[in-house]
């Protein structure tokens, strides 16, 4: 004669499917690694909120390097020297242009100005280790708008112009001739407790027709009646 087996305390919950529910214990480990994790992210979120700052001002950096480059890069690109007006260059002031100095005659870019030549100058200002980019513009037409200034760069530690001689195939950073343009110009900004901006270069393009009878030679138009 068989003896029925009798249940255990367990075989009632492996019946149900083997489900069991936390122990004390555990539910006490659960919530000391949540604890754990919310204060781990509320430390990070001052260090977040750093490199969201960062990351922003990086991209106003990039946004303001940007500006500064395609206006300057336009000026450029599109200057002009005396000899290129003719006799309508004669009588204006020798265009200064050395590491400091960057005198220009040029239009400026579709939506600034009324058209027309400018003479500018894209002058460092301030001592080492603070130093400022204004810009200059007055008109060369009498019925012009007036002249005015302003900043291009604020605070950075270090502006420099320089000039390549292609006769000399070299840098300078004083360009003594005002009647030829060099070959190319450079801009090098270097913020103040950041990385230096890549370097602005850019060349003049060549002049002719009305303006002038290019000299290859001389890099320069020819003078008249020459």
């Amino acid at each position: 004669m068989m003896t029925p087996a009798l249940a255990t305390p367990d075989a009632a919950p492996a019946a149900a499917g083997g489900r069991r529910g936390m122990t004390l214990v555990e539910a006490l480990v659960a919530l000391a690694l949540l604890g754990m994790l919310a204060v781990a992210a509320v430390g990070l979120l001052p260090l977040m909120n750093r490199m969201a700052d960062r990351s922003g001002a990086l991209q106003r950096a990039a946004a303001d390097l940007g500006r500064v480059h395609d206006f300057t890069r336009f000026l450029v690109i599109n200057a002009l020297t005396p000899g290129d007006l003719a006799r309508a260059g004669a009588d204006l002031p020798p265009l200064r242009r050395d590491a400091r100095h960057f005198d220009v005659l040029a239009p400026l870019p579709v939506g600034l100005g009324r058209g027309g030549l400018y003479r500018m100058a894209l002058t460092v200002e301030g001592a080492p280790g603070h130093e400022a980019l204004r810009l200059r513009v007055a008109p060369l037409r009498p019925d012009g708008p007036p002249p005015g200034d302003g900043l291009l760069i604020d605070g950075a530690a270090r502006i420099a112009w320089s000039y390549f001689d292609g006769q000399a195939h070299a840098w300078t950073d004083h360009w003594a001739d005002p009647a030829t343009s060099p070959a190319l110009v450079r801009l090098d900004v270097a913020p103040a407790g950041g990385e230096a901006w890549p370097p602005m270069i850019a060349a003049p393009v060549v002049r002719g027709g009305v303006l002038c009878a290019y000299d290859p030679v001389r890099g320069a138009c020819r003078p008249e009646g020459g």
